[in-house]
């Protein structure tokens, strides 16, 4: 049976090498996938790179790796996912994708301030716009913010407009579908619907569609089983930072540096606050797990990792434990 196409976020340059490393010894295809607040045509939190500046790495990856096959698709491109409504911010970042080598860009208007009627018109330009500046560019569609709803059968007519809306002016490669997943803490929390999901397949399928899922970290080896043969691709992103943060701070346990600073930086940055899910604020250690990587490129985590280079090949150590989620989903 086929396997699931894989998606996944670049929070470090680690996570990054390692979706490149892997790419290149198993000759697996991987999708990178940075959101506007991650990288951008004015920058973000990874690193604080521009678009330019993201994409200069990429270059030295591929040629570290010659043997990848890593596509660079922009995840969740429309307004007010950095906090900026304005449509020509969304504009830009579409521009400056295309202009630097993206390979897909997912077009995402869940926060268009606007009419469900307004949100389809501004979606069309963006669209358009893609297609402007790359006839042969790859496109996502997915509208829809997901919260782990678990929607029935009473919601593929909506859907089915919906597609038809795009496919009259577009052929995407990938919708992205609510399949009842859901990310909190560091946890699984969603439920797979799965008979939902196969009837969506189906609808897009012979529409000539792939189904997209994000939301899937923390799945088990069966709960990815369950998606084998209904769904065709899988996102995941804060998984791989939290596991990124929790090795760098047990590798401070075992040389004894001081993370305090990092753990305060992380909680006054407040980014913790959307993944909170059964546990209290008052657990600054978890509130750090789940969004350190929203600090990797301050000074607090900067310094530890100058610390742990005295020690171990701590870049190394990162990519090799990314390596093994990875892993974790393909095999």
């Amino acid at each position: 049976m086929q396997q699931l196409e894989l998606g996944i976020g670049p929070m470090s340059s680690e996570i990054i090498e390692a979706v490149f490393r892997y790419s290149h010894l198993r000759r697996k295809p991987l999708m990178l996938i940075p959101s506007k607040n991650q990288i951008d045509h004015n920058g973000g939190y990874v690193n604080n790179w521009t678009t330019k500046q993201f994409m200069d790495f990429i270059q030295k990856m591929r040629t570290m790796y010659p043997q990848s096959k890593v596509k660079i698709c922009r995840d969740h491109c429309g307004p007010g996912f950095n906090g900026n409504f304005d449509l020509e911010d969304t504009f830009n970042s579409i521009k400056s994708d295309v202009q630097h080598g993206f390979d897909l860009i997912h077009i995402d208007f869940c926060h268009f301030q606007g009419s469900k009627e307004e949100r389809f018109e501004a979606s069309r330009k963006a669209v358009e716009l893609c297609l402007q500046l790359n006839p042969n560019i790859e496109l996502e569609i997915g509208t829809d913010e997901n919260e782990g709803t678990k929607f029935s059968l009473v919601n593929l007519q909506e859907l089915e407009e919906e597609i038809d809306f795009f496919k009259s002016f577009c052929n995407p490669t990938f919708y992205v579908v609510q399949t009842g997943s859901l990310v909190k803490e560091i946890n699984q929390v969603g439920s797979f619907n799965q008979h939902f999901i196969r009837k969506v397949h189906d609808l897009l399928t012979a529409k000539g569609l792939k189904l997209k899922e994000h939301n899937a970290d923390y799945l088990s080896k069966e709960e990815i089983g369950l998606r084998q043969g209904i769904v065709d691709a899988v996102n995941i992103a804060p998984q791989l930072g939290a596991v990124q943060t929790m090795l760098v701070i047990k590798k401070c346990l075992v040389y004894g540096i001081d993370f305090q600073k990092f753990i305060e930086d992380v909680y006054q940055g407040g980014k913790w606050k959307k993944w909170l899910y059964a546990n209290s604020q008052d657990n600054k250690f978890l509130c750090a797990c789940i969004a350190g990587h929203y600090r990797f490129s301050q000074e607090p985590y900067q310094r530890i990792i100058e610390q742990l280079e005295q020690r171990e090949d701590i870049h190394e150590t990162i990519i090799n434990e990314i390596m093994e989620v990875i892993g974790h989903y393909d095999s």
